[in-house]
């Protein structure tokens, strides 16, 4: 029974090693591809951290009375869980970790939506400028009685008021997005 025990303490301190092992060596890579400063306060924390020498109970008692193997069996039990806690507070910094870096690609993506928003914007208002320039010269040269000034008049109109319209369901697609950037940030802060 107690050959049961101990093996299954060793077992356990061996998947805590591999388990570090794996960790850090995720975390590096995730360092080595140029992840920013906060992977690499995390990785920092975590050497630290896993640079701890561990007691793995790798070794089998020559003892096999009841009280040490009691006593073996109760230790790691209270070890168990504080491991298990260290294990699951290793994956929510990475859990952590990934969804900021979720939040934050798509706050790239917003912005960048945003930015190509304000171009058609500006190019919008350009447009509507050389519109209303264009008006203003088929004004000046006007002749009395001739319809088709009218009627270029009315076209030009037309279009100032569809690039209006249009700028201003620009506007609001940016002022959006901007929205949804500011609750990124909140979520990204509160996380």
């Amino acid at each position: 029974m107690s050959s049961s025990s101990d093996y299954s303490d060793a077992a356990a301190a061996q998947l805590r090693v591999n388990i570090d092992h794996e960790v850090a060596l995720f975390l590096m890579r995730l360092k080595s591809l140029g992840v920013d400063d906060l992977v690499e306060d995390e990785i920092e924390g975590f050497e630290a951290e896993t640079s701890r020498p561990t007691a793995p109970k790798t070794s089998v008692p020559t003892n096999s009375s009841s009280s040490s193997s009691s006593s073996g069996v109760g230790s790691s039990k209270e070890k168990a869980p504080q491991q298990i806690i260290e294990i699951s507070d290793v994956s929510g910094q990475i859990e952590n970790y990934l969804e900021k870096k979720k939040l934050s690609q798509k706050q790239r993506d917003k912005r960048a939506e945003i930015n190509r928003l304000e171009e058609d914007m500006a190019d919008l208002d350009l447009q509507k400028r050389n519109l209303l320039n264009n008006a203003e010269i088929q004004r000046v040269s006007h002749v009395i009685g001739n319809v088709s000034t009218d009627i270029e008049l009315n076209k030009i109109l037309e279009r100032y008021r569809a690039s209006g319209v249009e700028r201003a369901q620009l506007d609001a697609e940016r002022q959006r997005l901007m929205d949804g950037i500011r609750r990124l940030q909140q979520k990204k802060r509160s996380s």
